[in-house]
C-alpha cells in the first residue's frame, strides 16, 4: 500500500511537493470531518475555498493524532489569529483521550492556551467540560450566524 504522507518524529506530515498526494489526503480528510456541514452550511466551500490555499501559504495548519500509524482525528488552526478553526475525533476513537491530546497539540503550534475558538450549539455541551478544564472564557455569543434560530459561542476572543 502506498503512503500518502511521511510523518516524523513531532507528528508533522510533509509532501516533499507532492502535489497529487496532498489533494488525495485533504480529500480524504474532507470526508473524515464532513459531518460538520450539519452545523456549518458553507463548511464545504470553507474547507475548499479557504483551508486548502492556506494549508498551503502556511496561515493554516493541519495538526493530527495518531494511533498505530493511522490518522484518528486532527485539528486545523489558523496561525495569524491563534484560532482552533476545527477539531474532529474520528468516531470509532472518540473517549479514549485523543481530544485532549489533540488540543495540546494545537496550543503549542499556536503557541498559546487559549486559542480563539468557537463552537455550536449543538456542540456546545460536548466541549464545555473541556473548556472550562482549560479555563477558556465564554467571550460572545452570536445568534444566526451560520444558521436561523441557532447560537454560536465564541472563547477567548
Amino acid at each position: 500500500m502506498h503512503q500518502l504522507y511521511k510523518k516524523n518524529h513531532n507528528d508533522i506530515i510533509t509532501f516533499n511537493n507532492n502535489l497529487m498526494m496532498f489533494n488525495i489526503l485533504t480529500n480524504s480528510i474532507y470526508q473524515k470531518i464532513s459531518s460538520a456541514q450539519m452545523y456549518y452550511p458553507n463548511f464545504y466551500e470553507w474547507y475548499h475555498n479557504n483551508v486548502i490555499p492556506s494549508l498551503i501559504n502556511g496561515d493554516k495548519e493541519f495538526i493530527f493524532e495518531f494511533a498505530s500509524e493511522k490518522i484518528v482525528g486532527l485539528s486545523i488552526i489558523k496561525h495569524s489569529e491563534k484560532k482552533l478553526c476545527h477539531l474532529s475525533i474520528f468516531d470509532e476513537h472518540k473517549n479514549r483521550g485523543y481530544g485532549l491530546r489533540l488540543f495540546e497539540k494545537s496550543f503549542i503550534s499556536l503557541k498559546t492556551d487559549k486559542p480563539f475558538l468557537t463552537v455550536s450549539e449543538e456542540k456546545y455541551l460536548e466541549f464545555k467540560k473541556i473548556f472550562d478544564y482549560y479555563g477558556f472564557e465564554l467571550t460572545d455569543k452570536k445568534l444566526n450566524l451560520y444558521r436561523e434560530n441557532k447560537m454560536e459561542y465564541f472563547f477567548n476572543e
